[in-house]
């Protein structure tokens, strides 16, 4: 079974606030088997919106990383992250190649 991303980018408008989440975050997705695969605070977006924060969050499979996304404790989690950001982009995919 091939693994599954998220790929984020967003922009930090308070990072005092935005610091909550990260801490957060980084308990909440350890407990259900992710891990932070990449993080660049300075990310250049070369087409389309986004936010100089990205970061690629690796989950088990693509099921499990769509799943995380929908959890009442990641949604509750999230509150902080919009209070905090803005341009957030959140995708889901697989980690497979195949075309």
């Amino acid at each position: 079974m091939s693994k599954g991303y998220w790929i984020v980018t967003t922009t930090v408008t308070h990072p005092e606030g935005f610091g909550e989440y990260v801490q957060g975050f980084a308990t909440w997705i350890e407990s259900i088997g992710g891990k932070v695969f990449a993080k660049d605070l300075d990310a250049k977006t070369v087409e389309g919106k986004g936010g100089h924060l990205a970061v690629i969050i690796e989950f088990p499979s693509k099921q499990i990383a769509a799943e995380a996304y929908i959890r009442s404790d990641y949604q509750e989690l999230s509150k902080l992250r919009w209070a905090n950001s803005s341009n957030t982009n959140i995708t889901i995919m697989d980690g497979s190649v195949s075309h």
